[in-house]
Parts: structure tokens; sequence; C-alpha cells
């Protein structure tokens, strides 16, 4: 018998479609089929392209349920990866991520046995519920930094590397749990992607995870903030390639989400650049950011108008205009207009007093020089005349009330 990956349905071995739900069939294990003498499997908690995770007892520990992984790639280093997995979880201990209690090979297939974490995963309560309040949202949003702020802790750090809505499990009592390192690695600068950590979640995985990039801790960081973005809008990011190809813009969380301050908003978009040199360093680095945009006054661009009735209206109309701030502005430009013209005007009386001056004194020197008296009189009159023009202006500008 075979199990259905969606319904657990028992189905017969040369079945191809379940006989419940019509879903595909991928060669699972019959439901009460024992795993090592020890695990008897339940049903299956989820399954993709990598494996299979079903919920089975402990016979051993008196039907203690547990979690069991069985990996489909048999290839050496789909294998070898997974025993990494193994390694990384078998040295960790936090109380936000699962504890691994047993590794095996059962007919030529690998285990690994794990805490089952009861609960329902984060994609699931968004897609019921919808986006969360920023308050909400930040009662899991900080359990899951603490645990991945633990795996870059280690020596040498862990990398998450598929961290998503859908690998954080929430329980009743709203205590998170980051799970699914199928992908993880540890880090060593330099080191490139082997082909069995491969793996990308469209919207959630940075540039650098696609090929074979240098993946660090910026590439967590980028996910955990595309995680808290799709809790927050309901809506999966744009794909990082599409971002970086067709310049694919992120939906503004704001015009979604009201309780989002924009400050908390520019964080989090900041984590989520294309470049890791342009994210936050740390895990720490990015909470404390968010922290401090939380305390920072909100700027509001815009107002709503307020609406009146007709009654106020009719008041309104019968009130005496005030002075707008738009009118003193517009006289303290007009003053400032004119006093720059007054400056002008009068520098163009001095300087052409200054020439007329300047032409008598010409005048003079050539009488003296030639005797000829034309061209003296000439500047003399020409001096008059100005001056008679300036007091005239004077005049009139004294009379101008």
């Amino acid at each position: 018998m075979q199990m259905c990956p969606e319904c657990s349905c028992d189905n017969l071995d040369s079945a191809v479609t379940c006989s419940r739900c019509g879903a595909q069939l991928r060669g699972l294990h019959g439901s009460m089929t024992v795993l090592n003498n020890r695990y008897r499997l339940l049903k299956v908690l989820g399954c993709g392209g990598m494996g299979a995770v079903y919920l089975a007892e402990d016979m051993r520990l008196y039907g203690r349920n547990v979690a069991v992984k069985e990996n489909f790639d048999t290839s050496s280093e789909g294998q070898k990866q997974f025993e990494v997995e193994t390694r990384i979880l078998a040295t960790l201990s936090h109380p936000n991520l699962p504890r691994v209690v047993d590794y095996f090979i059962s007919g030529g297939k690998q285990y690994v046995v794990m805490d089952y974490i009861p609960g329902e995963d984060l994609q699931s309560i968004i897609e019921r519920d919808g986006p969360q309040k920023l308050d909400e949202a930040l009662k899991w949003f900080w359990q899951v930094c603490d645990a991945v702020e633990y795996l870059h802790s280690q020596s040498p750090p862990v990398i998450h590397r598929d961290i998503k809505p859908g690998n954080i499990k929430i329980q009743h009592d709203g205590k998170a749990f980051l799970v699914d390192f199928g992908i993880a690695k540890f880090y060593r600068p330099g080191q490139k992607t082997v082909a069995g950590a491969q793996a990308v979640t469209p919207g959630f995985s940075p540039i650098e995870q696609y090929g074979k990039g240098i993946t660090d801790q910026r590439s967590d960081i980028y996910s955990l903030a595309a995680t808290l973005y799709f809790a927050l809008t309901g809506i999966v990011p744009p794909d990082a390639v599409e971002r970086l190809t067709h310049n694919k813009r992120l939906v503004s969380i704001t015009s979604i989400n009201k309780s989002v301050p924009a400050q908390v908003e520019s964080v989090i978009e900041k984590a989520m650049r294309i470049r890791p040199t342009e994210r936050y360093y740390s895990v720490r680095e990015f909470r404390d950011a968010i922290k401090t945009a939380m305390v920072q006054p909100s700027y509001t661009p815009y107002r709503t108008p307020p609406t009146y009735s007709r009654q106020r209206m009719g008041q309104r109309q019968h009130q005496q205009p005030t002075m707008t701030p738009d009118f003193l502005g517009c006289f303290m430009q007009l003053s400032e207009l004119l006093f720059w013209m007054l400056i002008a005007w009068s520098f163009g009386c001095c300087l052409m007093m200054f020439i007329a001056y300047v032409l008598t004194g010409v005048g003079f020197g050539y009488f003296i020089t030639t005797g000829n008296p034309i061209p003296l009189l000439t500047f003399l009159f020409v001096l008059i005349t100005l001056m008679q023009a300036l007091r005239l202006a004077h005049r009139r500008h004294r009379r101008k009330p």
C-alpha cells in the first residue's frame, strides 16, 4: 500500500492517482508501516520534490509522536547533503528549532527522526486570515530571528537558505518554530553552493542563491524580510531574478497594511535589496533597525480633508477671510522682489552719475589741451540733464502714497 501525499489515504501500490482525492501518487509508504523496527507511520505531513515527512509514533517511547523525514534523492550529492542536514540539526539546541533524535538507512533510503512540531504553518495562516497587523506579526518574527541568529552564531555559521512562510510553524500558544533544514549548509567564506544544496523558492530566495552563487548570513536576512513582507501584505514578493532583470518593484506595504509605519517599511525594503552588500549584515542589526523604526515618530504626507455639513458650510461662508500661509508667502516674495529692484535702481543711478563725471573730466581735459569747449559743454549738458531727471524721479517717488 502507498499513502496519498495530500490526504494520507492508503492506495494500492499499482495505483497512479488517489482513490479519494485524485492527487498524483508518489510511491510513499503505506500507513502503519514500521521503519527501523521502531517508528510506525501514521500519516503524511508534507511531500515535495526532495522528500516526504511522515507523522509517526515511537513504539519504544510509549507512542510518542515524532516526525520522520525520508530522502528521495538517491544520488551521491543528494545523500551527502542529507547527511549534512542531519549533522547540522544534531548539534543544535534552541527552543525555536526542532531536535534530531535518530538517523538511519532502510531499504537504501535515508531517514532522519525529529521532534514533531504540532501547529499550523505561517503560509496557511496568512492565506486563511489575510495580512497580519505589525504587532501580531512581530510576536512570531522575533522568535524566528532568535533562531536564525543562533544558527549564524555557530562555528562555522549555519545558513538555513530556505526561510519562508511554509517552514515556520506556529503553535496554539504562539510559539514559533523554524523547520526544514533540507538545503542548509555550513558557511565558509568563498565557498560556492554544491549541486545537492541548490534549491530556491521564488519570492523568498535572494539572487545569489540561484545557480552556484556564494550565500552567507545576508541570504537568510533577505528571506526573513521577504517572509515578514508576506505576513504584512498577504502578497508573495516578486522573484529576485525578475526584480533584477525586469526592474520589478515591491508593492508598498503601507498601501496595504496601515498598521505598518513608513520607517519600518524602509527597513524591510533595505533587507530585501538585490545586492547583498546593501542589506543588513547581521540578524541583530536587522532586528534593531525595526525596533528603532517603531519608536520614531511617523510622518503623514497627506491628510484626508474634513467633511462639513451644509449648516457648517453656511457658517464658513459668512466668516471673514483670513490671511492664509500661501498669501503670506506670496507677499514675502513680492517684498523681496521690490527690495532687489530698488537696489538695482540705486546702483544704476550711481553708475550713470559716475560715468557722467568721468566724461565731464575727459571733456575738461580735452578743453585744456586743445582749447575747444564743445565737448566740455556737451558733457556738462548731459550731466545737468541726468541730475534733473534724478530729482524728478525722487519727487515722484515721495508723492506716491
